[in-house]
Order: structure tokens, then C-alpha cells, then sequence
């Protein structure tokens, strides 16, 4: 074996061989614990450990619309303080209606895929609501959120509410500050002569084409209905725009139209706008694109309450923020036309009819003016509602939050949207039967993107989201979860959903119909602190530096085609095939190409600091005149320009001949395949990957060696002089596999987010610009690998520990369970065996917490070994303390603990504390009489028809030691 550093080359002859490599494991120990590097890295590393309050997770603290008491709140903020949130914000959306209608699948997570099984197990199960009610925004519930901002605050958790769910659905919405729509109808004349007709109130709707089926709706919305223009032109294929005649003013307040017809046959179209109807729960939504209807919201809901706190109960608000966009498509506001003529510089007006399928001028003019249509829906949305939000936000020295990236948003200019925003969030779920698909489940990306390109440090999430599933995840499930959001772009979590509930006793007690229950009911809400940790540590070290991307796209306006033809907008890292596995990127909009992006130093910048090696155009991308003028100065500057573009983006008022004169000259002779301009080219009919390695940018990650199930992620953000990776394992089964890093002359260390522990890795070798690393993963586990500090130390020495068993602890156990939930204060188990397979049904049925004791001898003790206590099977968490000695929760696979430092020969006695899942005592609870039943809840789902759940300690319980080769 050699060993290598610098120059000097030392040989070890076979004799001493074992000897040298103690010391070199010694030796790295020794480095390992030492705070090397300077003061920078040793900050990194503590804050690493002990993440800081402003990195650790949020929660939704769900409240449900009904009365509740200051006991109850105190001790829901008590027990976030205590598991370590940063703190929470007030969303009421009561209970939900995610009911039995919910449970006719079952979710299954397996070690190698996740199912969706067609299921009876919960036929017969209910959701009730609460009897009741609180108006959400009334002074009692004002009363109840100034309490709880003063307790937030002499906790020291940030405290934030909801200015509104699903896109801001208020009780006070009336129909004039709702959302609009834009409506007609028609007539159809034939001329020559005087008329006198009624021309009923339009009903159809713009958006659609079509009559809405809702009679209750409609007569809603006709009850609030403002005319805008009557518009005749001639019945003909194609109408000039000089032949449309404003006759407005030729109609009366009675309904009729009055006028002297011309010769031929017209088309007589009726504009208006009325609310759309869109509600939530009977509740409508504010009109998006109305500033004014913004102010009046803030005025009714966060401005009264912050009129009414004190500065001690202003001490902990910090935020507001906006549930995602679930409100439908709105296309009209009252001062249209004024913001339509300022922000496009023509007349709206006369070019209505277009809006209904008539051609103005030409095909081409027509598709121009409804660009410059959807154009002004877009600026709307981002400046009147989540700029506005922002602004209003600001001037009361709070943050604003919004949920502004998708994915029900069709309309708007996701990323604009998100950069009115104090930090960018998106979303990701749990697998449950609602979102089946991966593509539906993780909605970060879009968020993440946005915040890369608009200097965002903060991409939050509302997450662990699901429909369908209760009580039924532990945090070992949520781990793979929260691994792909983060490499997808999240660095900091919102819990959905801690759900608030008025009695301080019952168990799980009345709770929200949706997300994952993180709260203190929980089974496990006591052992949840670590999990909590190692969320902590993930997003602190995934807000350092900036994101590494080689690659960035140009994603236009990013509108979308509408609900009727709905795609999933990158719901996750899925590059395309052009690009291959192990570069990352980034999307841009037109604002961020026109005013960020910039070429300097032979790469493309922007002013935070991100930089991409070549930019794309992507072909579905329709691209504007001035998007195409500002990539092309970028060409000639130096930048690399992949792709071609075929579809425009032009408005009324654009020089068409410009903008078809450019792309002639660049991708006039398609078959070259390449065109040069200034110091840069245009390149097509190559892959992104062929470009970047012709250009020697080899793969900022690679891995080699997979197993055929396997699926190892990836994401890099950069220091000053750090570059930190973050690779995680999809699935459960062992993975040994090569890492290939784009980072050459740096030490690499491996920091584990589960326990906090760093070390240096010195099995690794550098070449043709990677550092490759053995590296192996365990079940669905993830880790840090940083690179800092020059190279100190390399050796063919495995990077990981490998295991042999030294003891097995065998024979029975003293076990205790919690007598006030119908378990045995003291029995023994001769063996190991699954609670819901046991005869007796205080355990068959139980759930919480039980105590395995025992004593044992070790059969002999090494004191240079290092020793691990090995739990085998676990549902799901278990805490371990040997001789006294709390040695902490085992959370995930491996359920391991380190005793070196704790075990003796003789006399060792060894308690584990196990805690299982709710559903098994809830489902034991069916057979019981109501009156006899341990939970109370309002979630019934479990039936006695419902599968128990594995529990306790399955085992084997081993010691092991760690041996070299």
C-alpha cells in the first residue's frame, strides 16, 4: 500500500502492514476531531452541528376555525421551542374535506418503490368537523393570534400569519373586488336600416368559450356585471382594424340597441366583466390583478390586527404570506384598458373581438395582440398582487411570503412572481393516492430556480404535504422525501401541518384532514428533535455559497398553456436529454435576460454572483424581439448560445422585419449547424452535453457503480473557497458506488446531516479534473461532502467503517408499556417478536411508547475497539441508554448507536425506549365501546377491517466493531 502527500511516496512492507494502517486511521481520527482550516471552516462546522434559529424549520400551525383558549395555544408554541422550529405561522383553514372519499387507496412505501393499492380497509371510516365555529379575522380570533404572537415572542420563535389561503379567498370579498372575467355576447345584423333590439347581458365567458353549467354562479355573477364596449365590425373571415365602429354609445340603459345599421351584414359583439365565482368553501377570492383590491384585503384581515397589538405583540411577527395559487384564471380588473394602453402603448379596445376568436388584420397581428393580452394578465398578478403584497409588507417591517411558484398558476410569469417575494416557495409531498406521481409531488424546483436567478438566499417549502395518509409516516419515510426536495433546490422547511387544537388532553384529538401530522400528538413527537436536527443542518448548509450550475435556460415569459392542456412545470430535477445526468441548471425569464444577465470573464453573470457556462434556447420557448436583441449582444460579447428558435413572442408594436431579419441571418442555413458572431457562436444540431465537453467542462457530478434499483442525487453550492456537495440514495438498498467530483487539490471531508459528525475521506484519487471517491450508502441515506482545505492526507484505507458482530444480545426482555393506554405495566417477552402479532390486545392494539430492559456481560472487551449497539428492525424510533447513559434517538436505517465509551465486562444494563405509530391503536379502538375507547379524534379512518402496523423492536439486537482490510 502507498501512501501519498506531495512529493513523498512511502512503501510499507507487508510485516508492518497492519500496524501502519492503525496509525493512519489513528492519525485521521486525530485530524478528524482537530478544528482544522481557519476560523471560517470551524464556524462552519459548529454551525453545522448546532444549526443556527434562523435555518431550523417553520410549521404551518393549522388552526380550525374554532374557539380555542390560551392554555392550548401556549403549549402547542412550547413544544415547537422545545423540538427546535424556528417558529410557525397561523393558517386557518379548518378541519378540510379530505375524507373517506381519500382513503380508497393505501399507500405503500417499499424499500425499492412506492404503490398505490385499491383498498377496503377503511370503508366505513369518517371525517367529522368541529360543532363549533370561529370566523376566521373576527375580533375573537384576532384576539386569540395577538396572544399567540406575545407568547411566540417570549419564546423566541418568529411568528407569521396568513393573509389568506388558496391565492387570498376572504369572507369580506364582495362581487366588486373579486376576481373578474371578461364576458360577451353577440348579435348578428343584417344592415341597411334602423334598429331597436335588446341585447341581453353577455354570458359567455372569455376564458372558456363557452356557457358556465353553474345557474347559482352565474345569477351571482350577474348581479355585479359592468358593460365595456359594444364593437360592430362586418361578418366577414377577416376584419380590418379600421372597420371596427365603437357604437357604445349606442346603446341604453334599458338594454337596447339603438342604431342606424350600414348595408351588409354585421357581427355585433357585447363586452363586460363580473366576478368569475371562483370561491373557496363559499368564500370568494380577491381580485389578483386589482391593486386596490389588495389594499382592501390587507386593510380587512393584517392591517386591523396590527392596529391592535401592542409592541410586545409585535415583538415575534415577522412575516405574512400567501397560500399557493389555487384561485383559476382571472383575466379582467375594472382599470384594464388604462393598464393595458401604458403597459403596451395601444388602444385595448378596438382589438376585444380578437379575444373571441375573430382575426384582426392577420393571423399574425391577431396572435400579437393576445401576446400582448396574456403579457399584461402576467404583470397584473406579480406587481398588483405579489409585489403589492411585498410593498404593503415592508412599510409594516414584515416579510412577505408567497407560495408564488405554481403549480395552478397558468397565467402569470412564475419566476416574476416569486421575485416579489422575501424568500421563494414552492412545495413537495408525501406519497399518497392524491399526488401519485413524482412529478406531482415535488414542486421546488421552480421556486429554486427563480430564487437562483433573482439572488434569493432562502428557497422555503410548504412541506411533507399528503392527502389520504394519517399517522402513518415516521420520520425514517420523510427522510427520502425531504433528500429529493433538497436536491432540488430547497435549503429551509415548513412542516405541513402542525395542527392546532383546543384541548390540551386528547389524543390525537381534532386535527387538519390533510398533510403530515407533525405535532405534539404525535407518537413520536417526543424523539422528533433529531429528525428536526438533521432537517436543520441540511438547510444551513444548502444556504451557504451560491448554486453550481453549468447551464442556463431560457424559459421566456414562462406562461403556460392553461388548465385544458396542464404539464407539471419542472417538478423536478429532470434534465433534459440533451443534457444528460451531471450538469445542473438553471431557467431564466425575459426580465432576468434583459436586466441580470450579463457576459463577463468568458461566462454568463449575473449580480449576485451565479454564472453559467452556455445558454440554451429552448425551441417550445416563444421569444421576443427584445429577448432575441439582448441575446444576441451576449453572442457577441463571447457567450455560447445552444438551440434555435422557432416560435416568436412579439408584440403589436414590434418591428416584425427586425425580428425576422435576426433570425434569418443566424439560422438561415440550418444544415451549418453553427453560427458566429463577434466573439461568441450560436451552435444547433449538437447536445448540450456535446457542447459543454467540447468546451472541457466534464460533469460536475458522476457517480458509477449504481445497483440497478439505484438512484443517487446530487446538488453543489460554492463558496468563496468551499464547494459543498449534497448526495443522497433514493431507495433502501446498499449502494457501493464511485463519486466523481469537478473539484480537483482539495481535501475531501464527509459531514453526516443525521448525527452532526464530520471526518476527513482519504480513500480517493484525482484525474482529468474530478476527485473520485468510494463511497457507500446505506438505506435511503444522504451526506455532505465538502471540499476546503488542501489536501493533507490520502491512503487506500476504506472510507467506510466495515462491521463485524461481536455479540448477539439474545434471550428475554423486561418490557414496560404505558398501563394508561392498555398496555402491560411490566411483562416479559421471551424473544423479540412484532407488538401487533402478540396475544394479548393492550399490546396487539397499542401505540406510543414501551421500555425494553436488560441486562447483560459482554463475552469480551477490547478496549481499542470501537463498539456499536445494533438494533435490527425498528417501528419506527427508539431512544437507547446503557448504564445511565441517554445515548440518543435512532431515527433512521441503520438503527445504530456508538457505546465505546459505555460499555463495561460486567453487569450492563440496557434500556430501549420504542414508540410505534397511531393506527394501531386506533384501529384496536373499533372494537371497543366509544366510552371505553383511549382516542379521541375527528379522523376515523381506521377500521376494524384496517392491516395493524409492524411495532416495537423487531431486531436482531448485535454489538458490533468496525474492522479494516
Amino acid at each position: 500500500m502507498l501512501y501519498m502527500k506531495g512529493l513523498i511516496t512511502i512503501k510499507f512492507i507487508p510485516a508492518v502492514k497492519s500496524i501502519c494502517i492503525g496509525l493512519i486511521i489513528l492519525l485521521s481520527s486525530c485530524l478528524t476531531n482537530l478544528n482544522f482550516g481557519d476560523s471560517e471552516n470551524t464556524s462552519l462546522q459548529q454551525n453545522f452541528k448546532n444549526p443556527p434559529h434562523e435555518v431550523r424549520p417553520q410549521a404551518w400551525w393549522w388552526w380550525l376555525q374554532t374557539p380555542s383558549n390560551k392554555e392550548a395555544i401556549t403549549r402547542d408554541l412550547e413544544e415547537m421551542k422545545a423540538k427546535g422550529l424556528s417558529g410557525c405561522m397561523v393558517l386557518d383553514g379548518g378541519v378540510g374535506p379530505f375524507g373517506p372519499y381519500k382513503w380508497k387507496k393505501k399507500t405503500v412505501i417499499d424499500t425499492t418503490e412506492i404503490r398505490y393499492e385499491i383498498t377496503d380497509e377503511y370503508e366505513g371510516g369518517s371525517l367529522s368537523q368541529p360543532n363549533d365555529k370561529m370566523e376566521t379575522w373576527s375580533k375573537p380570533w384576532r384576539d386569540m393570534v395577538r396572544f399567540a404572537s406575545l407568547e411566540a415572542g417570549r419564546l423566541g420563535l418568529d411568528f407569521g400569519v396568513f393573509i389568506g389561503p388558496a391565492g387570498c379567498a376572504a369572507p369580506w370579498v364582495t362581487p366588486n373586488y373579486g376576481q373578474q372575467e371578461l364576458v360577451w355576447g353577440e348579435l348578428l345584423i343584417e344592415g341597411g336600416n334602423m334598429i331597436n333590439q335588446e341585447f341581453p347581458k353577455p354570458n359567455f365567458s372569455v376564458q372558456t368559450k363557452r356557457q358556465r353549467e353553474n345557474q347559482t354562479v352565474k345569477d351571482a355573477q350577474n348581479t355585479y356585471y359592468n358593460d365595456l364596449a359594444i364593437l360592430a365590425f362586418p361578418d366577414t373571415k377577416m376584419t380590418s382594424i379600421n372597420d371596427i365602429i365603437n357604437i357604445t354609445d349606442k346603446f341604453d340603459e334599458k338594454g337596447h340597441l339603438n342604431w342606424n345599421v350600414p348595408k351588409g351584414n354585421w357581427r355585433v359583439l357585447r363586452f363586460g366583466y363580473r366576478p368569475t365565482g371562483r370561491n373557496l368553501g363559499g368564500v370568494f377570492y380577491i381580485d389578483h390583478l386589482s391593486r386596490e383590491a389588495f389594499d382592501l384585503h390587507w386593510q380587512k384581515t393584517v392591517g386591523t390586527l396590527l392596529n391592535e397589538m401592542s409592541p410586545e405583540e409585535r415583538k415575534a411577527f415577522k412575516y405574512v404570506e400567501c397560500d399557493s395559487w389555487e384561485a383559476g384564471d382571472p383575466n379582467w380588473t375594472k382599470n384594464f384598458p388604462e393598464e393595458f394602453k401604458q403597459r403596451r402603448g395601444y388602444d385595448i379596445i378596438k382589438y376585444m373581438p380578437a379575444l373571441v376568436g375573430v382575426t384582426i388584420e392577420s393571423d399574425e397581428t391577431t396572435e400579437h395582440f393576445l401576446n400582448d393580452f396574456k403579457l399584461t394578465i402576467s404583470d397584473l398578478i406579480s406587481e398588483n398582487h405579489y409585489g403589492r403584497q411585498q410593498e404593503v409588507a415592508h412599510e409594516h417591517k414584515l416579510e412577505s411570503y408567497a407560495e408564488a411558484s405554481g403549480p395552478h398558476q397558468y397565467q402569470a410569469d412564475l419566476k416574476k412572481c416569486v421575485s416579489k417575494c422575501d424568500v421563494a416557495m414552492g412545495e413537495f409531498w408525501m406519497p399518497s393516492p392524491h399526488r401519485e406521481k413524482p412529478s406531482g409531488r415535488f414542486l421546488v424546483r421552480e421556486a429554486a430556480t427563480a430564487a437562483h436567478t433573482y439572488g434569493i438566499k432562502k428557497v422555503f417549502a410548504e412541506s411533507f404535504t399528503s392527502v389520504g395518509p394519517n399517522w402513518e409516516v415516521a420520520p425514517f419515510q420523510m427522510k427520502a422525501a425531504a433528500d429529493q426536495a433538497f436536491c432540488d433546490g430547497l435549503n429551509w422547511i415548513c412542516f405541513h401541518t402542525f395542527s392546532h387544537r383546543p384541548s390540551v388532553t386528547d389524543v390525537p384529538g381534532l386535527t387538519h384532514s390533510a398533510g403530515t401530522h407533525f405535532d405534539r400528538t404525535n407518537t413520536w413527537w417526543n424523539q422528533s428533535m433529531p429528525f428536526v436536527d438533521y432537517l436543520s443542518r441540511c438547510s444551513y448548509m444548502l444556504q451557504q455559497g451560491l448554486f453550481v450550475a453549468d447551464v442556463l435556460f431560457y424559459n421566456g415569459h414562462g406562461l403556460r398553456s392553461g388548465a385544458d392542456a396542464f404539464e407539471w412545470e419542472d417538478g423536478m430535477k429532470n434534465p433534459p436529454e440533451s443534457l444528460g445526468s451531471g450538469y445542473d441548471y438553471d431557467k431564466c425569464n425575459e426580465e432576468v435576460l434583459l436586466t441580470r444577465l450579463e457576459f463577463k470573464n468568458n461566462k454568463l453573470v449575473l449580480p449576485d454572483g451565479m454564472s453559467y457556462k452556455v445558454l440554451v434556447i429552448d425551441e417550445k420557448t416563444p421569444v421576443s424581439l427584445k429577448a432575441l436583441q439582448k441575446i444576441v449582444k451576449l453572442v457577441e460579447q463571447g457567450a455560447t448560445v445552444v438551440g434555435k428558435i422557432e416560435a416568436s413572442m412579439l408584440g403589436n408594436l414590434d418591428n416584425v422585419t427586425e425580428y425576422q431579419n435576426l433570425i434569418k441571418r443566424i439560422w438561415g442555413n440550418l444544415e451549418n449547424g453553427e453560427y458566429k458572431i463577434g466573439k461568441g457562436k450560436f451552435v444547433w444540431n449538437k447536445s448540450i452535453r456535446e457542447v459543454l465537453l467540447n468546451k472541457n467542462i466534464v460533469p460536475d457530478f458522476e457517480c458509477t457503480g449504481l445497483s440497478d434499483v439505484g438512484v443517487i442525487d446530487y446538488i453543489h453550492r460554492k463558496t468563496e473557497d468551499t464547494d459543498i456537495y449534497y448526495v443522497a440514495s433514493k431507495w433502501q438498498p446498499a449502494e457501493k458506488v464511485a463519486c466523481r467530483f469537478r473539484v480537483i487539490n482539495k481535501q475531501p471531508e464527509l459531514w453526516n446531516p443525521v448525527t452532526g459528525e464530520t471526518r476527513l475521506l482519504t480513500n480517493f484519487k484525482v484525474e482529468n479534473g474530478q476527485t473520485i471517491i468510494p463511497m457507500e450508502f446505506g438505506p435511503s441515506s444522504s451526506y455532505f461532502v465538502v471540499f476546503k482545505e488542501p489536501i493533507s492526507i490520502q491512503n487506500s484505507v476504506s472510507n467506510w467503517p466495515q462491521f463485524k458482530t461481536v455479540q448477539n444480545i439474545e434471550g428475554a426482555w423486561n418490557m414496560s408499556f404505558d398501563n394508561n393506554w392498555g398496555g402491560p405495566e411490566s411483562i416479559v417477552f421471551p424473544n423479540l417478536v412484532d407488538w401487533s402479532t402478540h396475544d394479548i390486545s393492550g399490546i396487539k392494539y397499542y401505540s406510543g411508547t414501551a421500555t425494553y430492559t436488560k441486562t447483560f456481560d459482554m463475552v469480551s472487551l477490547n478496549e481499542n475497539q470501537r463498539l456499536y449497539l445494533d438494533l435490527g428492525e425498528v417501528h419506527e424510533l427508539a431512544r437507547v441508554t446503557l448504564n445511565g447513559v441517554d445515548l440518543g434517538i435512532a431515527w433512521s436505517k441503520p438503527y445504530r448507536v456508538n457505546i465505546t465509551s459505555h460499555i463495561k465486562a460486567k453487569g450492563n444494563t440496557l434500556e430501549i425506549d420504542v414508540v410505534n405509530l397511531w393506527p394501531n391503536r386506533l384501529i384496536g379502538d373499533t372494537f371497543l365501546p366509544e366510552e371505553e375507547q383511549f382516542t379521541k379524534t375527528n379522523i376515523r379512518k381506521f377500521t376494524k377491517a384496517t392491516e395493524l402496523l409492524p411495532s416495537g423492536l423487531i431486531g436482531p439486537v448485535k454489538i458490533l466493531t468496525t474492522k479494516t482490510d
